[in-house]
């Protein structure tokens, strides 16, 4: 095994982040082997965060989960995105509006990230969670706020590998931008099973003061329950996006004030 030479402080924050809502538990020999280090370094650097908390060990697996420090950490950054808490009777209004999950999402590189999430009463099997990362390329949410992008920011992006998940995803730049341009006329995003076979989504953008598309807001559902439907929950989406913009922008306008 060739071991990499990271410093301590970056072993210390792959750890912290090999740990998510798909590996809540980790044990020594599957961290040293995820991040390409010896068992006895994987050992120290767990021995070591769980002395202040960062992650905690269960008698009973011997495996390591993340601990309360990091909870406080995540309580702080939540309180500062405000764009999280303002979202949420956005996402159930929208949520009981249409029976189906509501999302709020952002990206990151080449992938989108859930901040927040609004389940839907039924029992719907989603690849979603807060904090879950999914491919920018072929999921709703991702296409809405990277279609907004700098024509640089957009070539970047597609400039990576991109995954056929279903028989409907789109992997052609030049198909993918001619979808963009379709976004950014008509204001939202259709997404038919690109990412999961049977699941539909309806995105809208959500922009701050400046008008830059920051995030969006998404539902997500069973393709034959969504599809017939659309025309309506359009609507229902693009108003929630805006909802959500003029708040943020009211908030930031404010904060300039006061600043």
């Amino acid at each position: 095994m060739s071991h990499r030479s990271n410093t301590s402080l970056e072993n210390a924050l792959d750890v912290l982040k090999s740990f998510s809502g798909n590996n809540p538990e980790l044990g020594v020999s599957e961290l040293s082997k995820k991040l390409d280090i010896g068992v006895s370094t994987a050992h120290r650097l767990l021995s070591s965060l769980a002395e202040e908390n960062f992650i905690v060990k269960n008698r009973e697996t011997q495996k390591y989960s993340l601990g309360l420090s990091i909870l406080e950490l995540t309580n702080t950054v939540t309180d500062q995105l405000h764009i999280i808490r303002e979202s949420i009777p956005i996402l159930q209004r929208l949520r009981d509006d249409t029976g189906e999950s509501a999302h709020l999402s952002i990206i990151d590189d080449s992938h989108v990230i859930y901040l927040q999430k609004v389940e839907s009463p039924y029992n719907t099997q989603l690849d979603t969670f807060l904090g879950k990362r999914n491919p920018v390329h072929c999921t709703g949410a991702g296409q809405t706020i990277l279609a907004y992008q700098s024509e640089g920011e957009m070539n970047r992006v597609l400039g990576t590998k991109m995954k056929a998940y279903t028989d409907y995803t789109i992997t052609d730049v030049n198909k993918l931008k001619a979808k963009f341009a379709q976004i950014r006329k008509a204001g939202y995003a259709i997404n038919n099973q690109e990412y999961q076979t049977d699941y539909f989504s309806i995105s809208s953008p959500v922009s701050n003061k400046e008008n830059l598309v920051i995030a969006s807001i998404s539902i997500v559902g069973p393709v034959q329950r969504m599809k017939p439907s659309k025309d309506t929950l359009i609507n229902k989406v693009i108003t929630a996006g805006l909802d959500l913009s003029q708040i943020i922008k009211r908030r930031q306008a404010t904060a300039m004030r006061r600043g």
